[in-house]
């Protein structure tokens, strides 16, 4: 849910009838599934998309996919779906955010603020500022737009992946992979070190040394 300072801002949070799940069918192919899908087949979901309406970028109508990951908690689809059955069993229309949590027949949303207590209190007691090198007062909900840009390089994905994956119609995601991860530079120093047998090969397009360098190859028997 949003919060009040952010009501200007073009993006519009998921709603129950953004989501969409998938289910293989015995030929392997993914068949979409209907909306009153019962939970044994919502809660075995091969992937999902969630439907973006409109955000800051301007773009409207965008899907966004993700596979089930073989996990039983720590996993998109998953945790798409328990979110669509809590909202189901306690008779949330269509319209209903996503963010909405009911307990006692009583409604409240998760707010951005909440996320963000959720990550530092993680990263907390995950120790990061020890373990990761990651001080506590720069981990925020934005935290998960730039680690999941980071997963996805340090997994070997393109650019145009990410890019994809992310919905950034530029160049900026770039901004979120940080050089200052180890793993980027891991084997560099060694490769650094090689010896490259390497020819210029325009060099005698802007100079004329032929003459010197075939007279020097031929002194030396090369």
């Amino acid at each position: 849910m949003k919060g009040k300072r952010n009501e200007s801002k073009q993006t519009i949070q998921f709603k129950l009838e953004d989501v969409t799940f998938f289910k293989k069918n015995k030929r392997g192919t993914l068949v979409c599934l209907p909306r009153n899908a019962p939970e044994s087949l919502i809660n075995t979901a091969d992937s999902a998309t969630l439907k973006l309406d409109n955000q800051k970028n301007g773009w409207k109508g965008v899907c966004v996919p993700q596979e089930a990951n073989g996990e039983e908690f720590n996993c998109p689809v998953r945790a798409l779906a328990r979110r669509v059955l809590h909202l189901r069993a306690n008779g949330a229309v269509d319209t209903t955010l996503l963010s909405a949590v009911y307990q006692n027949n009583k409604r409240s949303d998760i707010t951005g603020e909440d996320i963000s207590k959720g990550l530092k209190m993680a990263a907390t007691l995950l120790q990061y500022p020890s373990t990761r090198g990651i001080p506590i007062a720069r981990i925020d909900t934005h935290s998960l737009r730039s680690g999941g840009a980071n997963a996805l390089a340090l997994s070997g994905y393109s650019d145009t992946q990410i890019q994809k994956m992310g919905r950034w119609k530029g160049a900026t995601f770039k901004e979120y992979i940080r050089e200052e991860l180890a793993c980027y530079s891991a084997g560099m120093s060694t490769n650094m070190k090689r010896n490259f047998k390497f020819v210029n090969v325009s060099g005698n397009a802007y100079h004329d040394i032929t003459t010197t360098c075939v007279e020097l190859d031929y002194n030396m028997n090369v």
